[in-house]
């Protein structure tokens, strides 16, 4: 892992492409899915890293408590705050905090992650479909999963 780029520069600049975005904000406000799982699994299949069921389940469980206990309560007030239209520049700030959790949160997912040995090319649907189980119950969710990694994919390529 050490000549790539690292979680955190890796999702900037996967999140710069609206369409992935538009995925990922999907699967978090649709399913419940956090998205630094979602990016986590797409950086680790970018370097070629074997999806693994384990750490696919640490990565997870990691996220979904940060999520719970952190970013959905701030999320919450952020929004809160941007439907108070004179609560703009606290709607800022809030913002500003929930990206610091966010850069934090993928910081120990890296962490966690760098335990993984690379062992050829991946598909991101692979690390997406263990990062994300609930998949096999919902139709919906598979799809979207599949947008994304062939989002991610077709990114890769292109870059």
């Amino acid at each position: 892992m050490d000549n790539e780029p690292t979680l955190w520069r890796f999702a900037l600049g996967l999140w710069r492409d609206k369409n992935v975005e538009r995925v990922c904000l999907r699967l978090q406000d649709d399913y419940g899915v956090p998205v630094a799982t979602l990016l986590v699994a797409l950086w680790l299949a970018s370097g070629g890293r074997r999806p693994d069921a384990a750490l696919g389940r640490r990565l997870s469980g990691h996220a979904e408590r940060f999520e719970e206990q952190y970013l959905r309560p701030l999320r919450a007030v952020r929004r809160r705050a941007a439907a108070d239209g004179g609560a703009s520049e606290l709607k800022r700030q809030i913002q500003e905090a929930e990206l610091e959790g966010e850069r934090l949160l993928l910081e120990q997912l890296a962490g966690l992650a760098r335990t993984q040995p690379g062992e050829g090319t991946e598909t991101a649907l692979g690390w997406l479909l263990l990062v994300v189980p609930e998949v096999a119950q919902c139709e919906g969710l598979q799809a979207l999963l599949e947008e994304l990694a062939a989002l991610s994919e077709s990114r890769a390529a292109s870059g």
